[in-house]
């Protein structure tokens, strides 16, 4: 079988093994049937996995981790193994992770969440009179304590009455405690092994944690804190009375993030940051990560934060969280500070060569604060987003066991079974299908690293890389310590990179040039200013021509076209100053030989014969003209190049794409599953992508080479074999533009959350083809004389009504207004509307 012609197949009718696993909401009382009936639902629609995740209303008299609990537990695993489906476990009852309920502190109250906190005296002197343990860290001339004792924080629960602020909510362990972290996985992972043991490896494939937090919720005035601390801080040169710099900030709110606001810095402080971090990772995730390993799963999850990397080094398989809009269709999903979640957590899997990365995704993503307020044009945005910086494994944030009373409001929407798209989700199930499985074994064509460290992950200054379609992946600093230098290129995970951006300052100049040389592309900074705007493009632009003009290199994949910006003059880098290099002794400590263990690559010989041959795709990719909303990814997989271009912005792309050699290009639209081959066409084609749209494009050789029995998904035997094979037509945007039919359409009826339309088409002859768009808002089903034809979900609706019998035809549209409606009667409009903008 052909390479193209295999890729096809695999694409048109994706694995499950590649299915999003979303987040299900166990939150009611558990009833066999009912169970069963839903995991069924999800196999009909394509989920063929689940993160069995215990949420508030589970009824009391089903404790977390009973036996009670269990017996539900052991149906749920037993009947998604019967259906081929994978179960992660989710190790908190809820979360953050690492108290099992608070079970860890009622069985030793001695391991509830502990910090530091910079008090008044007399608040001090109360603090220690009545916890028997409190210690005194440092104490100043004004009177003022930072006094060590027990947080008072909390995690969210299962049960009613257990939620922030409840009286009832479980008292948080304090996992920078070795002791307190061992019982939890005694309580928890050993639990659930001891259960479940043979489905360990094959039904179940990992544990999922959750966002751990040293401190519990409801404590964020305290800072983590570990016994004899101080005396680490002091051997490194630090003082730990400059600690009570932590307890003050800048004002200055982090892009994107109104609850972070950056805080003051000392030397000290920076230290502290280090140790603590480095504690948490050798004292809890190490612990988790060795214990999945052990038992034949993976650690999967997410760290506390989106630009968190270290963390990331004990997931098998890395993985953020995008919740909460912070990262939205109408700011760009480029300059907030979790824009870089995606492609940090996608650029660490591939460099340790681990095959998957995960997101949970959509969570509480509504719009203007409105619950429920989330459109399915926002989820395709989302998937796109997350897929074109190489996520692979979708994690959607939630499917609701139940929403029956106060549960519908617990942190919606439902993205799955509650939402009015559900009927279609296979659409979305599928694309997210195909897109993991493209991001999966396959190699993307960056040419160029950019440096990032723990907590310092450039978003701002390389937004601009993005906006040029210049490829690039993030490499963390603690893995370029493990890169090789050879034949002109720095070389890790089977990637070669022609240079290393550093945008990060003089520090990590003096901490790489040695190494580097002159592969260390150290840009400038104006004082204390950042990197000003369009700079990173420029100087990149210019370093990558000096590299081609002295290597074979075969450039970068996105290259400028007409109109880009001229590339500044280069100017020079600077030196490391002594404090930094103070900072880095100071926190050289065992965890080295973790890191070095877990930046240890998994890779195949197959992956590093691929990385000796060059195996990046070797495509050079010009557009005609700059277009900022335009993403560009090449990609290589099976042997064959492709690029994969998605639109991000709010208007159309209209572009001419020029890829030097290529013959005949195949266009296959993830979305709706299908691939067309342009007679004629060049290796110059129009593209022209509608908001929230992506194009797969690959060679296709000579029209008759076409692979002809690649079978369209969804493709039934009652079809003609006509309609089975791969068309050899124009994709839309060659076609003539839909005419708008809006106003052809006349209301049948409104009621509920459902408007009706309706049509008359006279048709000239039998089989006629008509092709129209209209103006609306949410959800449009199309019916042609009562059959379904097709539905859409954003934009301005485009629809191709095929087979009309000769005379009359109706047309008929529904339109399904937001869930928002439904759920908070929220009265946001849907119907035929006026020109969309």
């Amino acid at each position: 079988m052909r390479d193209t012609e295999r890729l096809l197949k695999e694409l048109l009718h994706p694995d499950t093994e590649f299915t999003p696993i979303p987040f299900w909401f166990f939150n009611d009382a558990f009833e066999e049937g009912k169970v069963r009936a839903q995991l069924e639902d999800y196999v009909e629609k394509g989920v063929y996995g689940l993160v069995l995740h215990p949420r508030i209303g589970v009824p009391e008299d089903m404790p977390y981790l009973s036996d009670t609990w269990f017996r539900a537990v052991r149906y749920i695993v037993r009947t998604a193994s019967e259906l081929g489906m994978k179960i992660v476990l989710y190790d908190e009852g809820m979360y953050p992770s690492g108290s099992a309920h608070g079970m860890v502190a009622a069985a030793n109250p001695a391991y509830a969440s502990r910090g530091i906190l910079l008090m008044k005296e007399e608040e001090a002197a109360a603090k220690l009179a009545g916890e028997e343990s409190a210690q005194v860290i440092a104490a100043f001339p004004d009177g003022r304590q930072i006094v060590y004792g027990f947080t008072g924080g909390t995690i969210r629960g299962i049960h009613f009455g257990e939620d922030d602020g409840e009286p009832g909510a479980p008292k948080a362990a304090d996992i920078l405690n070795p002791d307190a972290v061992e019982l939890f996985i005694r309580l928890t992972h050993d639990r659930y092994y001891e259960e479940l043991k043979e489905y360990f490896g094959n039904t179940v494939i990992a544990f999922f944690t959750d966002e751990p937090s040293a401190l519990g919720r409801g404590a964020e005035h305290y800072r983590p804190w570990v016994p004899g601390l101080e005396k680490e801080l002091e051997a490194a040169g630090g003082n730990v009375k400059d600690l009570a710099l932590l307890f003050s900030n800048t004002g200055r709110r982090v892009a994107g993030r109104e609850d972070i606001v950056e805080p003051e810095d000392n030397f000290t402080v920076r230290v502290y940051q280090r140790l603590i971090k480095e504690k948490l990772r050798e004292i809890f995730y190490a612990r988790l990560s060795r214990w999945c390993g052990e038992h034949g799963i993976s650690l999967m999850g997410h760290p506390a934060e989106s630009n968190d990397i270290e963390e990331e080094l004990y997931f098998h398989i890395p993985g953020q969280d995008l919740i909460m809009r912070r990262v939205a269709p109408e700011t760009g999903g480029l300059r907030e500070f979790d824009s870089v979640q995606a492609k940090l957590s996608a650029d660490i899997a591939r460099h340790l060569g681990r095959r998957r990365n995960a997101n949970e995704c959509f969570g509480v993503c509504c719009r203007g604060g409105i619950p429920w307020y989330m459109t399915a044009g926002d989820m395709k945005w989302y998937i796109d987003w997350l897929g074109l910086r190489g996520v692979n494994l979708y994690v959607p944030h939630a499917f609701y066991y139940s929403l029956e009373g106060a549960r519908k409001g617990e942190r919606p929407p439902d993205v799955g079974p509650g939402n009015i798209w559900w009927k279609h989700y296979r659409r979305f199930s599928d694309y997210m299908k195909r897109l993991s499985f493209l991001m999966t074994d396959s190699v993307n064509g960056a040419e160029i690293a950019v440096l990032c460290d723990n907590n310092r992950v450039p978003y701002e200054e390389i937004a601009c890389l993005y906006e040029n379609q210049i490829e690039f992946n993030y490499l963390p600093a603690a893995l370029l310590e493990k890169a090789r230098i050879e034949g002109g290129k720095v070389w890790i995970g089977g990637y070669g990179y022609a240079g290393v951006v550093n945008v990060l300052g003089e520090a990590y100049e003096g901490r790489f040039r040695e190494k580097l040389g002159d592969l260390l592309w150290t840009i400038p900074v104006n004082g204390a200013d950042a990197v000003k705007k369009d700079t990173v493009k420029e100087f990149v632009c210019k370093m990558q021509d000096s590299a081609c003009r002295g290597s074979e290199s075969e450039g970068l994949a996105g290259v400028p076209g007409d109109g880009a910006a001229e590339c500044m003059e280069e100017t020079g880098g600077a030196a490391e100053t002594e404090e930094t290099a103070e900072i880095e002794r100071a926190t050289e400590t065992e965890e080295t030989a973790e890191i070095e263990r877990a930046a240890e690559t998994e890779e195949t010989a197959e992956t590093e014969e691929m990385a000796s041959c060059g195996a990046k795709p070797r495509m050079k990719v010009r557009f005609s003209q700059t277009c900022k909303s335009l993403r560009l990814v090449t990609l290589r997989k099976y042997g064959t190049d492709m690029l994969l271009l998605g639109n991000e912005g709010s208007g159309a792309v209209r572009v001419d794409v020029t890829v030097p050699g290529m013959k005949s290009p195949l266009f296959f639209d993830l979305w709706r599953g299908t691939c067309y081959q342009v007679e004629g066409a060049a290796e110059t084609f129009p593209v022209w992508l509608r908001p929230s749209e992506t194009v797969l494009v690959m060679e296709g050789g000579e029209p008759g080479n076409l692979p002809g029995q690649v079978l369209a998904a969804g493709s039934d035997p009652g079809k003609s074999e006509r309609d089975k094979i791969v068309e050899c037509r124009k994709p839309d945007w060659y076609l003539a533009e839909y005419p708008d039919w809006t106003d052809r359409f006349a209301l049948l009826e409104k009621s509920g959350n459902t408007a009706v339309y309706s049509m008359q088409y006279p048709a000239a002859e039998d089989w006629e083809t008509v092709r129209f768009s209209v103006r609306a808002e949410e959800m449009v089903e199309c019916y042609r004389n009562g059959s379904f034809v097709d539905v859409s979900f954003w934009g301005q609706h485009r629809f191709e009504v095929k087979e009309l019998r000769k005379g009359e035809n109706e047309i008929r549209l529904v339109i399904t207004g937001n869930a928002a409606n439904i759920y908070e009667n929220a009265g946001i409009a849907f119907g035929l509307t006026g020109r969309l903008t």
